[in-house]
């Protein structure tokens, strides 16, 4: 007991046991500023795209209903299938031990907290010492760039696990073993669940990368070569298995999903490479937003620039460039053979590995501007549905943390032997004419600018002058001491002193990119707009719409007496709609439905809402809109956001004002008809977007109902008929809902003839329908909705959604995680 007290009281002596709470404090003081009042981080997507559906299933599961399903968005949307909403990432958990806007916070700070720490423990495994493993983490955690994925979460929640799958791939390399592999692929899941899926394939590229390299001749090597490079690629494949096992609870759901979304067939190349990698971007890594890309939306949208700082600094690469430039023994230690035979010391491979890696993420990221990029798009599986390439730019930043430290550790090791007098040579006079610079910036400072100015180095085609002289001026600053502290540290054998000073002035340099992040205060982001107020007051079943033009966000609205972010909340996004619980037929996802697409994208080109009768197909009985609806005498204007606006009413109803209109007869959710028409698909979406086609009277059919009394028959056309229509749609019976969770919806339906029951949600595979408890075929009616025959009588219907992916992927998972709980506890009792 004594001595395993004795223990501990070294461990905490230790230079590791300090480096936790440093890396933790130092992400805390970076976001110093949400901790004094109730703030919310906000950032780009973080707004409309993560917080709404995170609140949703966090409230669902509060209530016990498991959100498989999504009722609020597009009509009706598969939800847990998509892995960018994290239901299972273990780190959510926070959501049920903390009111919802600090656990959401805490998750963000958390994660950046991590990514130093698991940098920092890579690091030490390659045998690097504190300082130098502090470095690397220090440099991942505050980067720009990891600073800019916090608005892109599921990025962020899956970048940081790459370092822990590198090390246990590592040691499953260089220690045979089920153990390191098994590890390797819960890691994989781990990050998979966290919703970056282009991260998890960035990091299988890694693994091969790594494989390929150490399996490269080496003439060190002595042994069996052949069953060494066998086993390595069963230590990869097992990996892999394992990864899919672990993680088919969630990756059969989403493969479901991905076959029938946009993304199944592939995107355009225009798309999969918006926000690419530009050349020119370089410039970023040492100032940041140099080119004023947030300065004007309108310049954001255009230059496509996905990062908003990747500030590194200079360090970083000084460290970095000793690391590849100075001869030195492998950090990175080839594998040692499988079955004991033979030694390998592997010189030089560690810079191989990362000089390879490096080039692999740039290779990706450029995207539009790599000349080899459109084979990787065509012939590379999955890329044709990636978008965004410069996300790649994550194995690079990592790259280049893991690289610095090793540089420092290569400088500790030429202090101490006396060696490389050429280096610190090397480094007194870099930091002489990095001096020189910035004293010639300081004291010409008008001259320069006024140059600068001639040469039109100015706002609009950059940042404003003053503020990019300013961040000059900073950098060369820091990369003078820089340069000074590393001669100075190398000439006294980098006492502690001398250490501590560099890992304060590299976080000081970092925390330049504070403030690089939006918020807005807790009550303001959840607070109803009046017209939300007005919408849930209603209780009705229906379903509301935002126009196109209106939730366009290049497109901007007149808003009085407002803050910015009601700019955003105004335009009332179906996804900020669905915090209140407010059915709509669009939404935000990047993973949607393709049929679901094809019919919206069909509405919103229509000239008007009244070129068809889509808006009852919808069920839509709110239309928000800034286009004045007035000449539809289907809708009337019931309010419009006015208040703190100088001018004519009439004349600000005319302009981009938001405005709320009611469908003064709409159709409900669920419907009966009589008459219908089985045609092909393609005929359908043509048809139901025609003036034509009468949803309250008829339904458009992929195949015949099984069992239904009439036939199909000539249907009165023309507006006139209108109402004479929808009366007959009533007298067919009356349709009531009497209750609806996210995966299930019960109606009482009472049919005075044989007709067809229509329910205005997405069809999907996974659905069921069961009619006074006997399961019916559900029909895909009006091209993406629901319908389902029935017979004269009262009927209990309920539908349920219970998708076999789900439940086949939770059973392969299970099994997967009592395989790897045996595994574990036999290794350690043979251990033991």
């Amino acid at each position: 007991m004594i001595e395993r007290i004795k223990r501990v009281i070294r461990w905490v002596r230790t230079a590791d046991f300090w480096a936790v709470p440093a890396l933790f404090i130092s992400s805390l003081l970076f976001f110093y500023d949400l901790f004094g009042e109730r703030y919310l981080l906000t950032e780009r997507d973080l707004a409309p795209y993560f917080i709404p559906p995170r609140f949703f299933w966090v409230e669902s599961l509060r209530g016990w209903d498991f959100p498989l399903w999504n009722p609020y968005q597009f009509s009706g949307q598969p939800f847990f299938a998509n892995p960018q909403h994290a239901v299972l990432y273990p780190l959510n958990s926070l959501f049920f031990l903390l009111p919802f806007d600090i656990a959401f916070n805490a998750i963000i700070i958390l994660h950046f907290s991590l990514a130093g720490l698991f940098v920092y423990l890579f690091l030490r495994d390659l045998k690097v010492s504190s300082t130098g493993s502090l470095i690397s983490g220090l440099i991942l955690m505050l980067s720009g760039y990891l600073l800019s994925v916090h608005s892109l979460l599921t990025i962020l929640l899956s970048v940081i696990w790459t370092p822990l799958i590198m090390m246990f791939f590592r040691r499953a390399m260089e220690r045979p073993g089920i153990k390191n592999e098994i590890l390797t692929a819960v890691f994989m899941t781990i990050s998979f669940l966290g919703g970056g899926i282009e991260i998890v394939y960035g990091n299988f590229f890694v693994l091969l990368v790594m494989m390929f390299l150490s399996m490269l001749p080496n003439k060190s090597y002595v042994g069996d070569k052949p069953r060494r490079y066998i086993l390595m690629i069963r230590s990869l494949l097992t990996i892999s298995f394992s990864f899919l096992i672990l993680s088919a609870i969630q990756l059969l759901p989403f493969l479901e999903l991905w076959i029938h979304s946009i993304r199944g067939t592939g995107i355009s190349y225009q798309e999969a490479t918006v926000w690419s990698f530009a050349p020119k971007d370089i410039l970023l890594f040492f100032l940041p937003d140099a080119y004023g890309y947030f300065l004007d939306m309108k310049k954001y949208w255009i230059t496509q620039c996905w990062l908003k700082t990747m500030y590194t600094g200079g360090l970083p690469f000084i460290l970095s460039l000793i690391f590849f430039l100075v001869p030195h023994p492998d950090p990175l230690p080839a594998p040692l053979p499988y079955g004991g035979e033979g030694r390998v010391r592997g010189i030089g491979r560690g810079r191989m590995l990362f000089l390879s890696l490096m080039l692999f993420s740039l290779f990706l990221s450029l995207g539009q501007y790599n000349p080899l990029y459109p084979l990787v798009f065509k012939y590379v599986p999955f890329f044709n549905g990636i978008r965004y390439p410069v996300k790649f730019l994550y194995i690079f930043i990592l790259a280049l943390a893991i690289t610095a430290g090793l540089g420092f550790e290569r400088l500790m090791q030429f202090s101490k032997e006396r060696n490389g007098k050429g280096l610190k040579h090397l480094l007194i006079a870099f930091s002489l004419i990095s001096g020189f610079i910035l004293l010639f910036l300081a004291l010409g400072h008008k001259e320069v600018e006024h140059f600068l100015k001639l040469k039109e180095i100015d706002f609009p085609q950059f940042n404003h002058l003053s503020t990019n002289l300013h961040h000059t001026k900073r950098f060369f600053f820091y990369l003078t001491l820089f340069f000074l502290l590393l001669r100075v540290g190398y000439e006294v054998k980098w006492k502690g002193w001398t250490k501590v000073l560099l890992v304060f002035f590299l976080t000081a340099d970092l925390f330049g990119n504070m403030g690089f992040y939006g918020k807005e205060k807790s009550p303001d982001y959840f607070k109803k707009t009046k017209i939300l107020e007005i919408i849930t007051s209603d209780r009705e079943i229906f379903r509301t719409f935002s126009t196109g033009k209106t939730i366009a966000l290049d497109n901007p609205i007149l808003v009085g007496n407002a803050i910015p972010f009601d700019l955003i909340k105004e335009k009332h996004l179906p996804s900020l709609n669905m915090i209140f619980h407010v059915h709509d037929i669009w939404g935000v996802d990047v993973v949607r439905l393709k049929k679901n697409d094809d019919l919206y994208k069909k509405f919103i080109s229509l000239p008007s809402i009244s070129s068809s009768y889509l808006i009852d197909v919808y069920g839509v009985k709110y239309v928000i809109s800034v286009t004045p609806l007035e000449e539809d005498p289907r809708f009337e204007l019931i309010y419009a956001r006015l208040e703190g606006l100088e001018g004519n009413q009439e004349n600000l109803l005319k302009q981009n004002t938001i405005k709320l209109y009611r469908n003064k007869s709409p159709l409900p959710r669920a419907w009966l008809v009589r008459e219908f028409k089985v045609m092909d698909s393609k005929e359908i979406l043509l048809m139901v977007i025609g003036k034509d086609f009468r949803p309250d009277r008829e339904v458009l059919l992929e195949e015949g109902p099984p069992h239904v009394d009439p036939l199909p028959r000539f249907v009165e056309r023309g507006r006139g008929a209108r109402d004479r229509a929808r009366d007959r749609a009533r007298r067919n019976g009356e349709v009531e809902f009497i209750s609806e969770s996210n995966n299930r919806l019960s109606l009482k339906v009472e049919a005075k003839e044989g007709c067809i029951l229509i329910l205005s949600d997405t069809h999907y595979p996974g659905w069921k329908v069961f009619v006074n408890g006997k399961e019916e075929k559900i029909l895909r009616a009006n091209y993406n909705f629901r319908a389902v025959s029935l017979s004269r009588g009262v009927h209990r219907v309920e539908f349920v959604y219970a998708p076999l992916s789900f439940k086949l992927g939770a059973g392969l998972s299970i099994i997967g995680v009592i395989s790897c709980a045996i595994i574990g506890w036999s290794s350690r009792r043979r251990k033991n």
